[in-house]
């Protein structure tokens, strides 16, 4: 489990997203909080792409694949085999160069340095975690979020590690934790709870939940905006964000689309975009006049004739001049103004197509990189015969969006799940290979 291997050529990318929208009564967010770490700017050339890999060799669940790309060429430059089943890798800290990934299956932790391209560590957590998010703002430890672990909190649990890879306490915290924030510069820690509509607040200091706030239903999510005076949940069942003033943890209810999934905090214009899955829509908040208040509560997706469906990630552009939303249900990305909040008229299609829905939708996750010039979305396979000239193998992977006509520039296919499998066509029936999912996208923090 604990190999790794370089990669000379651009083999494959991105993975199924952290979710898997119905786990018994879970969701499982798009995405969870990528904390800014700062620091050594190394990474700045660089993408990682989390791919999980749940049917891999004799059919059970394999290890799954962190994927370092050049963004210069879009080329793989690395390959680290990570826990089986992961679900969520973060930057952590002060270091961009350090990335954690949650294994869900093994109850693992894998950390990779990517400043010295070492083998990765792999730590492992008490008997029965089952780790679905983690991260934090802290240089010294590392917040991971446990939907379960019998041995100590049968609701759900925060294991605290040192970087080092040394769990030194567990803290029960509320029903089926599922996302993570911390404040920046290592302050307090909020931990959304689904199953009893709650938030923990942990104090990194005494390492003991300090509050329980009540929230909306089905909290998934959540986002800070950029002093840490506000944190913004994210509610999916009711339909709305709770607004947590961080100065004394009273509440605020601000009304959103329907089935809330994903916010996106954009520190150049101030603002946070929420992605609404069920009423197809976005809703902008403007977090620069203090309390956080709805600019525009909806930004339709997709044209007339060609609706998107779905959207479950958001992401804004460095320079603050565009976002961009991938929605899952027809597997394509809307381009929107942020000045004027309506959809770009582009020289490609918009709503971008990724290629034909798949048969089964998977959420989608997007990125940008720094320079504003790329954006990166994970893309499923699509049903048999509908292959695009940039994925001749109609595999999953990752599809690159050039910002400056947003058409497609590349296409970086997944690791398959069996690195030994050979394609030959000449065989009857064909023999194929199948491919690792593509799960999330990290750049270098904002």
């Amino acid at each position: 489990m604990s190999s790794w291997k370089l990669a000379g050529s651009a083999a494959g990318l991105l993975c199924a997203l952290l979710i898997c929208s119905s786990c018994g009564d879970t969701y499982r967010p798009v995405a969870n909080p990528i904390i800014s770490p700062g620091g050594n700017p190394q990474p700045i050339n660089y993408a990682y792409i989390l791919f999980t890999n749940p049917n891999g060799p004799g059919g059970v669940p394999g290890d799954g694949t962190l994927e370092q790309i050049d963004v210069s060429g879009d080329s793989v430059t690395l390959d680290v085999q990570v826990g089986r089943n992961p679900v969520y890798a973060s930057f952590t800290g002060t270091s961009t160069g350090e990335i954690f990934t949650a294994n869900e299956e093994d109850g693992s932790v894998t950390q990779q340095s990517f400043l010295d391209v070492q083998p990765p560590s792999v730590i492992t957590l008490p008997p029965g975690a089952q780790p679905v998010s983690l991260g934090g703002t802290q240089a010294s430890a590392v917040y991971v979020v446990d939907t379960v672990q019998p041995s100590a909190c049968p609701n759900g649990a925060v294991d605290v590690m040192t970087i080092g890879g040394v769990v030194t306490s567990t803290v029960c915290v509320g029903k089926n934790p599922v996302a993570i924030t911390q404040l920046p510069n290592g302050g307090l820690v909020y931990i959304m709870n689904q199953s009893d509509n709650t938030v923990s607040v942990i104090d990194p200091i005494s390492v003991q939940v300090i509050a329980t706030i009540p929230v909306g239903t089905s909290p998934v999510w959540a986002s800070s905006n950029l002093n840490g005076s506000y944190v913004l949940v994210v509610n999916k069942g009711s339909n709305n964000l709770t607004a947590i003033n961080t100065s004394n943890n009273t509440t605020t209810t601000i009304p959103v689309g329907t089935a809330p999934n994903y916010s996106f905090f954009d520190s150049n214009r101030n603002r946070l975009y929420v992605t609404n899955g069920g009423s197809n829509d976005v809703t902008v908040l403007d977090l620069s006049q203090g309390a956080p208040k709805v600019l525009v509560p909806s930004v339709k997706m997709g044209t007339a004739g060609n609706p998107a469906v779905d959207p479950t990630s958001v992401v804004a552009l460095q320079d603050g001049s565009r976002y961009y939303v991938a929605n899952t249900g027809t597997n394509n990305v809307s381009v929107v103004d942020a000045n004027s909040n309506t959809l770009v008229a582009t020289t490609t299609t918009n709503p971008i197509s990724l290629g034909a829905a798949a048969s089964t939708a998977q959420p989608l996750w997007i990125e940008s990189e720094p320079t504003s010039t790329k954006v990166y979305v994970t893309t499923p396979a699509p049903p048999v015969g509908a292959y695009q000239s940039y994925n001749v193998n109609g595999a999953p992977g990752v599809t690159i969006i050039q910002t400056s006509d947003n058409s497609i520039s590349n296409f970086l296919q997944a690791p398959q799940t069996d690195p030994n499998c050979q394609v030959n066509p000449n065989t009857n029936p064909p023999m194929t290979c199948t491919y690792q999912t593509p799960l999330q996208i990290l750049t270098v923090a904002r």
